[in-house]
């Protein structure tokens, strides 16, 4: 557990795997949209985190983010079919907070900058968005990720998590790096935690100085919380020190705004990074 600096400014940051639409589902069923978008619009206003990472979110479901969240925050990403096709892992980004210097999309796959493409034993395109972005509030320049790895493909994970720690440090330079994501593979035990663990990143989880509520697996399929259950969605950082994680299913009426947990880390510089933050340092060309 590293120290933080309790006067740098905190930032809070949120993974969220939506749950995609399924047509199919009927009004009463755990799994309806149309009844979960409520509860999931709920819980975005609750949290009001600075940095949201999402996954398995299908264009029809993009306009419920928006109307929560397109005041505030702006929006990263593409349909990992390209442009709005397919599903999206989308990053919001509080604007008054951050000036996004560059950022791109990339699919973990043997060809990462060809789109729709599907890597090793993948059972489907799987993709990741970074930028690299100034803090307004602290001076610090971060990079900020959020990437869904493969449900079936062992190999496509272990290789996914491989792409992203490689990408990630090239764009980070040594600044301090958030990653968000459903990892699809058990936190503490998994070949993608070992690899992005053995980059150097943290998992939220483990260093947290406090944990708020229950310790809690992050799927649990509209049932109960399992206790100690398996965490396929983390929070990963590198450079920056955790001052609290919680994992939880926030219900709206007895709903549930998805099949995951809502996972959130209030994160702070170290007293290192607060000093080295006033030194001038190069940016990246931003898009933007």
């Amino acid at each position: 557990m590293s120290p933080f600096d309790a006067s740098a400014p905190s930032l809070t940051v949120l993974t969220q795997n939506i749950r995609c639409h399924r047509p199919q589902t009927r009004p009463g069923e755990a799994d309806h949209w149309e009844q979960r978008a409520p509860v999931l619009a709920h819980l975005l206003r609750a949290i009001d985190a600075d940095v949201i990472g999402t996954q398995e979110v299908l264009p029809v479901q993009i306009p419920v983010l928006d109307e929560v969240l397109e005041g505030t925050h702006l929006r990263l990403g593409i349909g990992r079919d390209g442009g709005g096709r397919g599903e999206h892992n989308l990053l919001f980004l509080r604007r008054e907070r951050f000036e996004v210097l560059d950022w791109e999309q990339f699919w973990l796959s043997e060809q990462p900058a060809l789109i729709g493409s599907r890597g090793w034993d993948g059972h489907c395109p799987r993709i990741a968005v970074q930028a690299r972005v100034l803090d307004r509030a602290s001076g610090q320049e971060l990079v900020l990720a959020v990437t869904h790895l493969d449900h079936a493909g062992e190999r496509a994970r272990a290789e996914g998590a491989a792409l992203l720690a490689e990408r990630l440090g090239a764009v980070a330079d040594g600044a301090p790096v958030v990653l968000l994501g459903d990892f699809n593979a058990a936190g503490g035990d998994s070949a993608p935690w070992r690899v992005l663990r053995g980059t150097g990143l943290e998992d939220a989880h483990d260093v947290a100085a406090a944990r708020a509520g229950e310790d809690i697996g992050t799927f649990p399929d509209y049932g109960p919380p399992e206790p100690g259950g398996v965490r396929i969605d983390w929070i990963l950082s590198r450079g920056l020190a955790v001052e609290q994680y919680a994992a939880q299913v926030p219900t709206l009426d007895g709903r549930a705004a998805s099949d995951h947990a809502s996972v959130t880390a209030r994160l702070r510089q170290t007293p290192q990074a607060s000093a080295s933050s006033s030194m001038p340092r190069m940016r990246c060309s931003g898009s933007k």
